[in-house]
């Protein structure tokens, strides 16, 4: 089952060539633009059915409002705070990530700030290099505690690294459980008591609303005095104005900053001069390793995606995900959807009996919406597009799949991968749901003689004058029917 098109693909951002070689591989029509404007994007971004972006390019509501035939954004790294995830849901558009490509070498960076904030490398080399020979005492790390806030993927790494140095690790995630957290040798605890016990605290959760200055002035006086803080993750998660208060104060020893509220920060901005705090230019996944793993993953995502085979970092579309489970039956019932959409156009609930009431009967949603608007409906947008037009269904458990609504019941059923209608209001029917239907009016002696058309061309009598006539994109001369609606499926 192909879920997108993906005829074209535009990367906006500086990317390893891998990720190029697999789509050319893939015969998709690559466009490798780094660097470009926002005017440019604009008017570039019609054109293409997917995009890869990295960290540079903000595809915020208007860039996804231009993209009027993007399918899928995809992030070559984690974070996609630079993509407006409930536009692009709300467009239908997949947003995607790569989530594991860049989580040894953001897990390695931190260690190394950590490290270095013991004994701050920074001003011991800056001194040396001026002649000056201060042997410093640091600090150690065994024997410490660090607290962890985000437990994913880098989080584990760097608490399994730590726990090499002999640190006693805690930890939070308000999503991984306890259970899985104290597996991993890591003490669970919530932030309020974390404070005031971690010697060193690190940061690996996205920025979310929840998460914006979530190291705040309060938190920061409520810390062990002394503390080191480490932020790999996303600026923003600091409040930098209390963090340069408590570096001041000697409240917080020592912070080193991957990522910042503005990047590129102020040069002569007092946080970046401040001799306590080390700074590094967002470099968390900047190893040659993970820039590879990133481009190549990212676009092997999209390939499976397009084939159906996999849902894998796709972070807006659970019913898709699901739906790749049984990809034949889903196709059926969006067709089944779309015939609908024709033969009971003012249909508001759908009483659909069959399996996978997960994700069916939005699929029957889904088609019966996206034939009748000018707007995009699929399985990524169709929950808020069905509540907005008072669409819903009543789900029974039950064998094959049937659909009734406003009189109307359609039965179908999957011959190998192609749908078939099999039953119109009771009557016996065997149409394939594939190529184009149309309705046309005629009468009963009329149907008769289109029985003859072509070869290829097959259909059934329907509520006394409408006839569906099944046909594969012929050339057809309809001059002599009054066609009431042409479906393609």
């Amino acid at each position: 089952m192909s879920i997108l098109k993906l005829k074209r693909v535009l990367v906006s951002d500086k990317i390893a060539s891998d990720c190029l070689q697999v789509f050319e591989n893939s015969g998709i029509d690559l466009t490798y633009e780094p660097c470009l404007s926002k005017t440019e994007l604009l008017n570039k971004i019609p054109d293409y059915n997917g995009l890869i972006v990295r960290s540079a390019t903000k595809v915020n509501a208007e860039v996804i409002k231009a993209a009027s035939n993007l399918e899928i954004i995809g992030r070559a790294g984690t974070g996609t705070d630079n993509i407006d995830a409930v536009a692009a849901s709300e467009a239908g558009v997949v947003v995607m990530n790569t989530p594991g490509g860049n989580t040894n070498s953001a897990a390695e960076h931190t260690c190394a700030l950590l490290l270095a904030t013991c004994r701050n490398l920074p001003n011991r080399h800056s001194e040396l290099m001026n002649g000056e020979w201060n042997r410093v005492n640091g600090i150690e790390l065994q024997g410490k505690t660090i607290g962890i806030i985000g437990l994913g993927r880098i989080g584990m790494i760097v608490a399994h690294r730590m726990q090499s140095f002999g640190m006693t690790t805690v930890g939070y995630d308000p999503i991984v459980p306890k259970t899985v957290a104290e597996e991993n040798d890591i003490g669970f605890m919530e932030l309020e008591d974390m404070w005031p016990v971690c010697d060193f605290i690190t940061i690996h959760v996205p920025l979310l609303p929840s998460t914006k200055h979530l190291i705040n002035r309060d938190v920061l006086k409520r810390c062990k005095k002394g503390v080191r803080i480490v932020n790999c993750a996303r600026g923003g998660i600091i409040d930098e104005d209390a963090l340069l208060d408590s570096l001041n104060s000697g409240d917080v020893a020592c912070a080193a900053l991957d990522v910042f509220e503005q990047e590129p920060p102020q040069t002569d901005s007092p946080l970046l001069q401040h001799s306590n705090l080390i700074a590094t230019p967002h470099l968390g996944a900047s190893t040659a390793e993970a820039q590879t793993r990133v481009a190549k993953e990212i676009a092997e995502q999209f390939i499976a995606l397009r084939d159906g085979k996999s849902a894998f970092g796709c972070l807006n579309a659970p019913l898709l995900r699901d739906a790749l489970s049984k990809p034949n039956e889903t196709k059926l019932a969006r067709n089944m959807g779309v015939l609908l959409s024709a033969l009971a156009p003012k249909a508001t609930v759908f009483e659909v009996t069959g399996e996978n009431g997960s994700f069916i009967p939005y699929a029957v949603m889904a088609g019966y919406l996206d034939n009748k608007g000018d707007k995009a409906v699929n399985l990524i947008n169709i929950k808020k597009r069905a509540d907005s037009c008072g669409v819903s269904f009543k789900f029974t458990e039950g064998s094959g799949l049937a659909v009734s609504s406003e009189g109307v019941s359609v039965s179908g059923m999957v011959d190998g991968s192609t749908p078939f209608l099999t039953a119109l209001n009771n009557a016996s029917v065997f149409m394939p749901l594939k190529g184009c239907i149309t309705l046309v009016e005629t009468s009963s002696a009329m149907f008769a003689g289109l029985q003859v058309l072509s070869p290829c061309v097959s259909g059934v009598h329907f509520a006394g004058a409408v006839t569906l006539l099944s046909h594969q994109d012929q050339a057809i001369n309809w001059d002599r029917f009054n066609v009431i609606a042409t479906l393609k499926f």
